[in-house]
């Protein structure tokens, strides 16, 4: 599969980069710190879900993974461009379609690389420090993470296959992250409120209304799936329907984002 090629070359070339080696010692640093300052007095012991179930679940899931992703993945297929050697990966037996998903593929397993690399060193702290270690939420927290930054990596680089410049790739990134995580409430709540008017003839409640629009945002339906996995009730209780419904929302995300794209980029001019 031509597709294959492209992510495995994208992912070698992002092993390579500083950019890598950067995040994951970033990851590193950041969840020993956080698991440093939980470290309780002699004696007594915390476990693993009171740490990750404070401040850093809102920073890492709902803040850092979006930016980081976006910004490794907004030059995709723009730079690509720019600099001339997307005419040469195409000149090769791959086609536009090998090339956006493949790119997908590449800088997400970069990416999921360094958080789980990054997240191997500190829970040596959680093992073998005064911290009880839930390895099954840990690897599970872990695994919600990369696939956040594979969700941010897939709707980035489908941007960029759409987008006729790489300026203009760079300005929609951080559109796009704009939308998603600080301004998103601003969006949500008014236009909740003016579907929560509907007439009754229209089959949908308040709450489906405001379900629906909470995991239809990547980073929201990653915390509300990280809440749940860290109280003990990931795909079980009242929320259970909920937490599938994010799920497949965040795997429509995977795959619809760089298939619009590439609808655009197959149009688009070299």
């Amino acid at each position: 599969m031509s597709w294959l090629v492209v992510a495995r070359k994208d992912f070698e070339d992002a092993i390579r980069s500083r950019w890598l080696l950067g995040l994951t010692a970033l990851f590193v640093g950041l969840v020993s710190l956080i698991a440093a300052l939980s470290l309780p007095p002699e004696g007594q012991t915390v476990g693993t879900n009171a740490v990750l179930s404070g401040g850093f679940v809102s920073l890492l899931s709902g803040t850092l993974a979006p930016l980081i992703a976006l910004v490794i993945a907004y030059n995709a297929v723009t730079g690509e461009r720019k600099s001339g050697s997307l005419k040469l990966l195409l000149s090769l037996p791959h086609s536009r379609g090998d090339v956006v998903f493949g790119k997908v593929a590449g800088r997400s397993a970069a990416l999921s690389t360094a958080i789980i690399v990054g997240f191997i060193v500190p829970a040596v702290i959680f093992a073998f420090g005064p911290l009880r270690l839930d390895i099954v939420t840990y690897v599970g927290y872990t695994l919600l993470v990369a696939l956040l930054v594979s969700v941010f990596v897939a709707i980035a680089v489908g941007w960029s296959a759409a987008a006729p410049s790489q300026r203009i790739a760079l300005a929609g990134a951080i559109g796009l992250y704009f939308l998603f995580v600080p301004f998103w409430d601003f969006i949500r709540i008014p236009l909740q409120l003016a579907l929560g008017s509907l007439p009754e003839w229209v089959p949908l409640s308040a709450a489906a209304i405001s379900n629906a629009l909470f995991i239809l945002n990547p980073a929201s339906a990653v915390q509300g799936l990280t809440g749940a996995l860290l109280s003990g009730q990931f795909l079980s209780g009242e929320t259970a329907g909920l937490q599938v419904s994010a799920i497949s929302m965040l795997l429509v995300w995977l795959l619809a984002a760089p298939l619009v794209g590439l609808v655009v980029f197959q149009r688009r001019d070299l």
